[in-house]
């Protein structure tokens, strides 16, 4: 693995997600309850032995940068091995924000060449599933290709992915990206490996076109005329782009559809004081089919829900099919169902959230919302006795005087 460096797309905002990506990358966002997204793809790269790794951010980065920190986590730190944030920069020629996932690697070509890598292996920080990329790279090694990418099948079509046709040698023969008419059920899972001196030589010839993604600009380029395979990868894949994708990776967990432990996912667990400093969890209400972290006080009812540290629930509140960020305080008789509550928020007693008008979606966002979920920025302070319906985002500046907000209202 000494002969791959690797490279994390991590700069994205993402505005499907709302509120949620308003001041933080989408790869930061919490997930499962102590987690962050790109735990998932830092502990591949671990388990994997890819021992040096490159963080291409943008977007907010602080919250990112405070969570990966040194890389110790993931074991990146050694005289060998380490890990980098690399922002956008101005350099002797001057740079400008990356505009797009090729640009941003192609602002890094000083970075790469200081390793004496062969290949260079791209992923997406958004991604949520668990695999050895090892097999993935000595296909690629054996194949002798140029690039190969990495390729899931997925049931349900969407215009939202990468698609690929592959022949019966795995060599890639066409890509569509977010093909109005899929022409296949392989998606591309945002993974790709290079030989290191024809990743180079791309890039720097589309340096003069007018858009700079692998998906859309790279990919479908190089086909023709040089050896690009495809692998498949058969395992539990998500991409939580969409406050509906994001709610269901999350329901899929309290299924048992993830198993991390068996995954071995890691993660800062001294970031929020997630670990060693709080006190210990304390229930005296009723809880079923729920994850509760660190901290947590639970006096009220929770069910089928996920709970971040420093969560207080209190007597005769119910938390249903939500999904808590830390430090939020649900007072007495208050009601959450399908709600996505974002941090430090502060929930006032006999509040109804959710659940009413799941039908009607949001006037603003409705191909965004309308499955019936509710989302509460960061530090959102809901008063007393006010309803909530359903399909509404309540941005984090927000100021709620209203006792009723009807479904599929925006707040900000």
């Amino acid at each position: 693995m000494n002969e791959v460096l690797a490279l994390v797309l991590a700069g994205g905002r993402v505005d499907e997600l709302l509120c949620l990506t308003e001041r933080r990358a989408k790869s930061a966002l919490p997930i499962f309850g102590i987690y962050r997204i790109i735990d998932f793809v830092l502990s591949n790269l671990m388990h994997s032995g890819i021992e040096n790794v490159g963080i291409l951010s943008q977007y907010r980065p602080h919250s990112l940068v405070r969570h990966i920190g040194t890389g110790e986590h993931w074991d990146f730190i050694g005289r060998k091995r380490g890990i980098r944030i690399l922002p956008p920069y101005r350099g002797l020629k001057g740079s400008d924000w990356y505009k797009g996932t090729a640009d941003a690697v192609f602002q890094n070509i000083s970075y790469i060449e200081e390793f004496n890598t062969d290949h260079i292996l791209i992923a997406s920080a958004d991604h949520i599933y668990r695999m050895n990329y090892k097999p993935f790279i000595q296909y690629h090694i054996e194949k002798r290709a140029d690039a190969t990418i990495c390729f899931t099948k997925f049931k349900r079509k969407s215009t939202r992915f990468g698609y690929g046709i592959v022949d019966q040698k795995g060599r890639l023969k066409r890509y569509s990206e977010k093909p109005t008419s899929p022409p296949s059920d392989l998606v591309s899972m945002t993974l790709y490996i290079f030989k290191k001196e024809f990743l180079i030589d791309i890039l720097k010839k589309n340096t003069s076109a007018p858009s700079h993604e692998f998906g859309r600009d790279i990919i479908p380029k190089i086909i023709s005329d040089s050896r690009i395979f495809a692998f498949k990868f058969k395992d539990y894949w998500a991409y939580a782009r969409t406050v509906d994708s994001y709610f269901n990776t999350n329901m899929d967990f309290l299924k048992g559809k993830i198993d991390l432990d068996a995954w071995q996912i890691r993660t800062n667990l001294f970031e929020r004081c997630v670990h060693g400093d709080r006190m210990p969890t304390f229930i005296n209400g009723k809880v079923s089919d729920s994850v509760i972290s660190e901290g947590c006080i639970i006096q009220g009812k929770v069910k089928n829900s996920l709970l971040s540290p420093g969560v207080e629930v209190e007597c005769g509140a119910e938390v249903v099919d939500s999904i808590i960020f830390h430090d939020t305080t649900i007072e007495r008789n208050a009601k959450l169902n399908r709600v996505i509550c974002d941090k430090d928020s502060h929930i006032g007693k006999n509040a109804v959230i959710g659940g009413p008008g799941e039908k009607i979606p949001s006037d603003e966002f409705g191909n965004l919302l309308s499955s019936g979920i509710t989302i509460l920025g960061r530090k959102s302070t809901i008063p007393d006795n006010i309803i909530i319906g359903a399909n509404t985002v309540i941005y984090p500046s927000a100021r709620i005087i209203d006792q009723e907000i009807k479904p599929g209202s925006t707040r900000r």
